[in-house]
């Protein structure tokens, strides 16, 4: 009996034991990704919710101000943030030791430019003032439209706004156009006579992933934590596979984290392509991927035909093309230097960090996470 007592008693210490390296090595490393409050880049919760990321503690950081982010990454407090792509190229450039590791989204039919009735076209842009945050995805995409239309960037007038603000204004008529997203744009649709110009879907910005995002992480954190990072973007392609397969309750959990209505959920998703790991490889020109474009999900509402013309902007002979990645990346430094809202702009072969997605090839992550299924499908309207 007494053996029997001294058996249970280092079994149940061997246990205790086990829960206590076990625990351990859950809390063996930490990693802190920031956020802006938005469903797009909430996937993190579901990595959360569902223990995804083995023996790492995740943590999800809303931060809304862009100096305090990068604050915190040039610390060592934040090891990754999720950003728009152009404004991943403005950061990159700007001494912020970042990188590009994963092309997470990209807007489709989420943002809209909202104009007054007399503005029918693009060119009839020219001598009017706009509303755009400074150095932010729709900063870039009227940059980008004025280019493609010919029209010089100092003959429009840009007034830095953030989209509350734009919103108002707009709608008392102190603005020709507001270059918002949804919800905002239905707010500023409220003006009489006004319209949508475009809108992401229509304009197929996502050919070339003009208004698309990234995650971006701490150079220094990557090269001292290569098996920390290629886990917690693993685990972000699973969590966004999951999502794709179990989108109400996906669109539960991000609501939650983000303490939204899980509506205001569905209607963000219903403007937003989530890429898979192939999708990535497309972007990048890797053996087997397909780009967006070439790779639509299924169920998603199809844009207008016609071209677009964004290949033109970068010498490539057609709009929708794989391993676009790195000259739409030197196109947003090109743009945003010539407008002034940076000196110079680093090049792709800087600021592109491409060996998590080749591993995630290799492992074969692109095979295991391959559902293309449109998440928006449940807020569809």
């Amino acid at each position: 009996m007494k053996r029997a007592k001294k058996l249970a008693g280092m079994a149940a210490a061997a246990a205790m034991a086990a829960l206590s390296v076990s625990g351990a090595a859950k809390a063996e490393e930490d990693f802190t990704v920031s956020i802006i409050s938005v469903s797009v880049y909430a996937p993190w919760f579901i990595v959360q919710e569902k223990g995804l990321a083995e023996g790492i503690n995740v943590e999800t950081a809303i931060i809304e101000d862009t100096t305090a982010r990068n604050a915190g990454l040039s610390s060592g407090a934040i090891q990754c943030i999720m950003t728009t792509m152009d404004n991943a190229v403005v950061t990159a450039s700007s001494a912020v030791p970042i990188k590009h590791v994963a092309v997470p989204l990209m807007s489709y039919g989420l943002d809209q430019m909202v104009v007054s009735d007399d503005i029918k076209t693009e060119a009839d842009l020219q001598g009017r003032d706009f509303a755009a945050d400074y150095g932010f995805l729709n900063h870039m995409w009227m940059l980008l439209t004025l280019k493609r239309a010919g029209i010089p960037f100092d003959e429009v007038t840009h007034k830095i706004m953030l989209p509350q603000e734009s919103t108002a204004a707009f709608a008392s008529g102190q603005l020709d156009v507001d270059v918002t997203w949804i919800p905002f744009s239905f707010q500023s649709l409220e003006r009489d006579n006004s319209h949508l110009l475009k809108t992401s879907r229509t304009d197929r910005t996502w050919e070339r992933g003009l208004i698309s995002d990234s995650i971006s992480c701490s150079e220094a954190w990557l090269k001292e934590k290569p098996e920390v990072a290629r886990e917690v973007v693993r685990a972000w392609f699973e969590a966004v596979d999951w999502w794709k397969e179990n989108p109400e309750e996906g669109n539960e959990i991000v609501a939650k984290g983000l303490d939204w209505p899980v509506e205001d959920v569905a209607l963000t998703q219903n403007g937003a392509i989530m890429l898979n790991i192939n999708q990535n490889m497309g972007a990048l020109g890797f053996d087997g991927g397909k780009p967006v474009c070439e790779s639509m999900p299924d169920g998603i509402p199809l844009p207008p035909e016609g071209e677009s013309g964004w290949g033109k902007l970068v010498g490539a002979a057609e709009d929708c093309e794989a391993g676009y990645l790195p000259s739409t990346w030197s196109l947003f430094a090109d743009v945003y230097t010539e407008a002034g809202v940076m000196d110079d702009g680093i090049g792709p072969d800087q600021g592109l960090d491409n060996s998590i997605i080749e591993w995630l090839a290799a492992e074969g992550y692109d095979k295991k996470y391959a559902s293309n299924k449109w998440i928006g499908r449940v807020g569809e309207q």
